[in-house]
């Protein structure tokens, strides 16, 4: 029998912060017009500086709202998981994602103005070597994985019965 992903992510991970839902009005210092909504805001754990959130690298992430596992993400690159976190403050009105999170927040959960606490595990790159047919030349490069392994535990945990409420792909 598996681990249940729901559990092995939060034990086995790096409790990296919670997001919550917050209230933002734009244009506060101008005189441009304004409008308010609600986003997501990330509070890091104590003790985590955003440099360590950037030096994890590639992770898969689990987000949790009362301790029940609602998605399995994947954040990368140069930023991982600091520029991952700042795309969910981004205007709900843009981003599909933000809106499903924050209505689900508002519908789906007993607790008042609940958090979405964040677990991440690092997932090293491969190292690997490519010919290159133009230059003749044989280079070392590094793969991500991260995003074969979020496929790999999302489809798991919903075997396992989980339902990844803030998942794009679900419906």
């Amino acid at each position: 029998m598996k681990n249940k992903v729901s559990a092995a992510i939060s034990t086995k991970g790096t409790y990296l912060g919670y997001f919550e839902a917050e209230r933002h009005t734009t244009n506060v210092n101008n005189n441009k017009p304004s409008r308010s909504y609600d986003r997501l805001a990330f509070r890091r754990a104590d003790g985590i500086e955003r440099r360590d959130l950037i030096s994890l690298g590639d992770i898969v992430y689990g987000m949790y709202v009362d301790n029940k596992l609602v998605k399995v993400g994947k954040a990368g690159g140069m930023m991982g998981w600091a520029q991952r976190a700042s795309t969910y403050a981004v205007d709900p009105a843009g981003e599909a994602t933000n809106r499903k999170i924050l209505k689900h927040l508002a519908e789906d959960f007993k607790t008042k103005n609940p958090k979405i606490y964040v677990y991440g595990l690092s997932v090293p790159r491969i190292k690997n070597t490519f010919f290159c047919s133009i230059t003749q030349e044989t280079i070392d490069i590094e793969l991500p994985q991260n995003g074969e392994v979020e496929t790999h535990l999302t489809t798991v945990a919903e075997e396992q019965g989980e339902d990844l409420i803030f998942c794009t792909q679900k419906v």
